[in-house]
C-alpha cells in the first residue's frame, strides 16, 4: 500500500494521506485536501507544514486563495537516501559504544544466570573462548538437563576448533569426544557442580532443580582454579 510505503520513508500517517490526495488533486485548498484525504481539517495544516519542511509540497496564492500542490515524487528517493546516510553515520557510534560496554564489563567480576536459559548463556560464552576449555565435575548432568542443546553446543565447539580437557568420574569411562582429552578420578569423587576454566574466566554450573550459572572474571580466581585443575590432571588416570 502506497501510504504504508510513504510512512517507511519517514512521512507521518497524516502527511502520507495528504500527499497522496494532493498528487491526484493538483492545486487545491486545505479544505479539499481534508475532504479527499479523510484527515481532520485541524490536523491537515500540521501535515501540510511537515510536507513543506520535507520539500514535498509547495503553496501558491490564486485569487486571494491559498492553494497547495504536490512536489515531484522523486523527492521521496532523496529523503530515503538522506535517511540511509544518517543511518550510516549513526553506525559509526557503535564501535565507541562497544568500547564503553567492554570497559564496564571488565569492572564486573561476577555474573550470575538463573534457570536453563541462564545456563545456555554461560555455554554460549564458552564458545567465544580463545583458549582450551578445562572441565571437571558433574559428570554429564548437562546431557540430562539439556539433551538437545548440549549436542548442538558441542558441534559448535568442534566447528570453532576449541580444544577441551575433561576430568571425569571413572563411572563414565570409556568416553570419546572430538578435540577432547579425558582423564578419570575414582567413582567416590562426584559433584552436582560443573566447573569450566577458559579464557581467563571460571564458569560454575550448579545442576539443581533450578540450575544456576556463575561466571567469575578474576585473574586470581582463574589462576587458582587452573592450578587446581592441572594438579588433578597430573594425578588422574587415563
Amino acid at each position: 500500500m502506497q501510504q504504508e510505503k510513504l510512512k517507511k520513508a519517514g512521512l507521518s500517517p497524516n502527511e502520507a494521506k495528504c500527499y497522496l490526495a494532493l498528487l491526484k488533486a493538483g492545486s487545491t485548498s486545505a479544505n479539499e485536501i481534508s475532504r479527499r484525504s479523510g484527515v481532520h481539517r485541524v490536523s491537515v495544516y500540521d501535515a501540510l507544514r511537515g510536507l513543506r519542511e520535507k520539500g514535498l509540497i509547495s503553496q501558491i496564492t490564486k485569487a486571494n486563495k491559498l492553494l497547495f500542490e504536490a512536489g515531484n515524487p522523486e523527492k521521496i528517493a532523496e529523503i530515503i537516501e538522506g535517511k540511509e546516510s544518517e543511518l550510516e553515520e549513526a553506525k559509526k557510534v557503535v564501535p565507541e559504544l562497544l568500547l564503553d560496554f567492554q570497559a564496564a564489563k571488565e569492572k564486573q567480576d561476577v555474573h550470575s544466570y538463573k534457570g536453563l536459559a541462564g545456563v545456555k548463556t554461560v555455554l554460549k560464552e564458552m564458545l567465544a573462548s580463545k583458549t582450551e576449555i578445562l572441565d571437571f565435575g558433574a559428570e554429564y548432568k548437562i546431557k540430562d538437563f539439556l539433551p538437545y542443546d548440549y549436542p548442538k553446543w558441542d558441534k559448535e565447539r568442534i566447528k570453532s576448533k576449541i580444544q577441551m580437557r575433561i576430568i571425569a568420574n571413572i563411572s563414565i569411562k570409556p568416553t570419546r569426544i572430538p578435540l577432547t582429552r579425558i582423564k578419570y578420578v575414582p567413582e567416590k569423587f562426584n559433584s552436582s557442580v560443573s566447573t569450566y576454566i577458559f579464557d581467563g574466566k571460571v564458569a560454575l554450573i550448579m545442576w539443581v532443580e533450578e540450575p544456576l550459572g556463575i561466571i567469575v572474571e578474576h585473574k586470581a580466581a582463574y589462576a587458582s582454579y587452573k592450578n587446581y585443575f592441572e594438579y588433578l590432571w597430573k594425578v588422574a588416570q587415563r
